[in-house]
C-alpha cells in the first residue's frame, strides 16, 4: 500500500470516536492561530496531494468544517488534551454543515511540543484509519485548524460529507469568514500526481520535477519524507521547486539512509522501589492505549485514579497504574464489623429505609432467628 513506510511512524486515529468531552473554561491562556507553523491551508493540500495520488477528486473546503476545526484546535490546546474531544459528526451538525441532513464525519489530530513539519503530521496520519479523508471516495469536504496553547501546537484535519447528497459546493460562506485557502496570503496550487521514476543502471532514483509538483507530493510518491529530499538534495523545502528540478530519491538500500525512530509510543513504566507504577500521560495516549502497555484494564486505571470513563486525559497528567506491595486489609463480615455491647450482645442500629429482610440478608442470618432474638412478630413495625 501506497505510504507504507511511514506506519513505522507511531500513529493514532483521530476520527470522530474519541473520549467525549464537554468543553472547560480556558485556564492556562487563550488558544490562538499559531504564526510561522504549518498551516491549515498547508494540512489540507497535503491531504488532498495524497486523495489525488489514490486517483480521487480533491476534497472541497467548507467554511463550516473549517470554523469547527479550528475551534477544536483551540480547545484542546488550552485544556492540553491528549485524545480527542469526541463526536465530530455532531459538532459539525450543530454549527449547520450538512443543512439538517445526517453527517459523517472523521477527524485527525497531531500535537506537538515544539512544532512539527508537514511529513511529520502526515506521517502521524500514516495509519489507515487517518488515511480515511484520503482513500475514501465518500468523504467530500474538507477544513482544518492549528492553534498553540501552553506551549503546544494543534493540528486539526476534518473531512464530512452529508448522506444521500451528492458532492457539490461548500456551505454558504458567513459574513468575515476567512477560510485557510483563501483571503491574504491565498497562493492557489494545482495538484498535479507524481509519476514514479525508473532507477538508472546503478540503481538510483532521480526524480525530474514537473510543474505543479510539491515536496509533499513528491515525498508521498516515493514514500519518503521531505527531510529525506532536502537532506539528499541539499536544498530546503522554504525555496520553491523549479521545473525541471532533478531530484536524488533515497531508498532503503541507500548507504546512510535511516527509518524513522517511532514516535509517541506507550513505553510501560518501571515499578519503583515499593512497586508502585506511575505512568505520565504523552500525546496521542489514550486510556485503551495505556491499559493495553500496562496489561490491566481501562476500569483499573479508572477506580485507582478516581476518574470517569468521560474525562478526558490531559498531556502530563500522572497515572496510577499499580499501587505496589500493599498488603490488602482482611475482608470482614458485616457482624465482624459491629463492636459488642457491654452484655456482650451485637445490636444493629436501624436506617431510614431498611426492613427485617434486609437486615437478615446484611449478616447472614434467618429472618425468624431475628425476629425471635428481638421478640418481634409478623404485625411488627420497626423504625429508624
Amino acid at each position: 500500500m501506497r505510504f507504507q513506510r511511514f506506519l513505522n511512524w507511531f500513529t493514532f486515529i483521530v476520527f470522530g470516536i474519541g473520549v467525549f468531552y464537554r468543553p472547560q473554561a480556558v485556564q492556562a491562556g487563550q488558544a490562538l492561530p499559531v504564526p510561522n507553523q504549518v498551516s491549515a491551508y498547508e494540512l489540507i493540500i497535503a491531504m488532498n496531494t495524497l486523495r489525488v495520488s489514490y486517483g480521487l477528486p480533491a476534497l472541497v473546503e467548507d467554511p463550516i468544517v473549517n470554523a469547527v476545526a479550528q475551534s477544536t484546535a483551540q480547545i484542546m490546546a488550552a485544556n492540553s488534551m491528549s485524545w480527542h474531544i469526541g463526536d465530530v459528526r455532531g459538532r459539525l451538525a450543530s454549527a449547520g454543515y450538512g443543512g439538517g441532513g445526517t453527517v459523517w464525519a472523521t477527524e485527525n489530530f497531531a500535537v506537538s511540543g515544539g512544532g512539527m513539519g508537514i511529513d511529520q503530521i502526515m506521517s502521524v496520519w500514516a495509519d489507515p484509519d487517518h488515511m480515511r479523508p484520503a482513500v475514501e471516495p465518500s468523504y467530500c469536504h474538507v477544513g482544518a485548524g492549528v492553534a498553540t496553547a501552553n506551549g503546544k501546537t494543534y493540528y486539526i484535519l476534518q473531512a464530512a460529507y452529508v448522506s444521500g447528497q451528492a458532492c457539490g459546493s461548500s456551505s454558504p460562506v458567513a459574513p468575515g469568514t476567512v477560510q485557510p485557502g483563501s483571503g491574504a496570503g491565498f497562493v492557489p496550487q494545482i495538484i498535479v500526481p507524481v509519476k514514479i521514476a525508473t532507477p538508472d543502471a546503478d540503481g538510483r532514483t532521480y526524480h525530474i520535477v514537473q510543474a505543479g509538483q510539491s515536496f509533499w507530493a513528491i515525498a508521498i510518491t516515493y514514500q519518503v519524507t521531505i527531510q529525506d529530499i532536502e537532506t539528499w538534495n541539499n536544498i530546503s523545502r522554504n525555496t520553491p521547486l523549479q521545473s525541471g528540478q532533478r531530484l536524488y530519491i533515497p531508498n532503503k538500500d541507500t548507504e546512510g539512509y535511516a527509518t524513522p525512530i517511532p514516535i509517541g509510543m506507550v513505553v510501560p513504566q518501571a515499578p519503583d522501589a515499593d512497586g508502585k507504577i506511575i505512568h505520565e500521560v504523552q500525546p496521542y495516549q489514550a486510556l485503551i492505549t495505556i491499559s493495553e502497555a500496562y496489561k490491566v484494564t481501562v476500569d483499573r486505571i479508572l477506580a485507582l485514579n478516581g476518574l470517569q470513563a468521560d474525562w478526558p486525559l490531559q498531556i502530563g497528567q500522572k497515572l496510577l497504574i499499580s499501587p505496589g506491595n500493599i498488603t490488602p486489609s482482611p475482608t470482614l463480615s458485616a457482624i465482624q464489623r459491629l463492636t459488642p455491647e457491654a452484655d456482650g450482645r451485637y445490636y444493629h442500629t436501624v436506617q431510614s429505609g431498611e426492613t427485617l429482610l434486609w437486615i437478615a440478608g446484611l449478616y447472614e442470618v434467618p429472618v425468624s432467628d431475628l425476629m425471635s432474638w428481638n421478640g418481634l412478630d409478623d404485625s411488627s413495625i420497626i423504625r429508624p
